[in-house]
């Protein structure tokens, strides 16, 4: 008899079905499934939160109420063809498990709610920009108020760059660029699973900064001058920040 109560339970276990899982944004709309039987005349909806039983929006006898809960209070809309809920102005208290009972149809379905915030675009700040050798040297850092983000850059047109630290999967970009005669647009783009933003910014080939120093702007010497306003920047950057460098 034991034996018999133990597989009973083993296969209930085993044979229960997780909720589905819908994905919302905060201050935005979601819409959960009830998984309604299309040919189905629903006669009766029933949508709940927690383990209670606490009906949040029910049709009966042809009577719809969405205003059961204080909490969603003018937040919600029944489709009583389909079943389907629909939350408006997401928030964050709204991310548990909603469960649905239908008639005529057997089945009771459960959805956990998960609400997201949307990535927020990331700022980029000019580290420095030099003039000098045919071209110039340009420091950018990306910056996101969003954690556990992927960074990447997009130089637009194409040009050609050189540099030791001119990843394209960094939040720094620091390089010389050879073409000082067009803008040059950089786009940093911060992504997490599918969703990503993006910003740019445009180095306008007028700046003051692009163009070539005057010769009587230095009096120590081209060699001395970049050493000091380039290469020491740079390195007391690298160690501020912990990036790899000889410090």
């Amino acid at each position: 008899m034991s034996l018999l109560i133990v597989l009973v339970l083993f296969l209930h276990v085993v044979g229960a079905r997780p909720p589905d899982e819908v994905v919302g944004y905060l201050g935005e709309t979601v819409t959960l499934p009830s998984g309604a039987d299309p040919s189905l005349n629903l006669t009766k909806i029933e949508w709940s939160i927690f383990s209670n039983t606490t009906w949040i929006a029910t049709r009966r006898d042809d009577l719809t109420n969405i205003d059961r809960v204080a909490r969603f209070q003018g937040r919600l809309k029944l489709n009583i063809t389909s079943g389907d809920l629909t939350i408006c102005d997401l928030r964050k208290e709204d991310e548990m498990k909603y469960t649905v009972k239908l008639e005529p149809q057997p089945k009771t379905k459960e959805i956990r709610l998960i609400v997201n915030r949307r990535l927020q675009k990331p700022t980029i700040e000019p580290l420095f920009r030099a003039a000098g050798g045919g071209g110039y040297w340009l420091g950018l850092q990306c910056s996101s108020q969003d954690e556990g983000v992927d960074f990447s850059w997009k130089i637009e047109p194409p040009t050609e760059t050189s540099g030791r630290h001119a990843e394209r999967k960094s939040r720094e970009m620091f390089m010389f660029l050879k073409n000082t005669e067009t803008d040059v647009e950089f786009t940093c783009t911060t992504s997490r699973t599918i969703e990503n933003v993006s910003s740019s910014f445009t180095l306008k080939s007028d700046d003051e900064a692009t163009k070539p120093p005057h010769r009587n702007r230095c009096i120590l010497g081209y060699p001395i001058c970049l050493f000091i306003g380039f290469v020491i920047p740079v390195v007391l950057y690298m160690c501020r920040e912990n990036i790899s460098a000889p410090c």
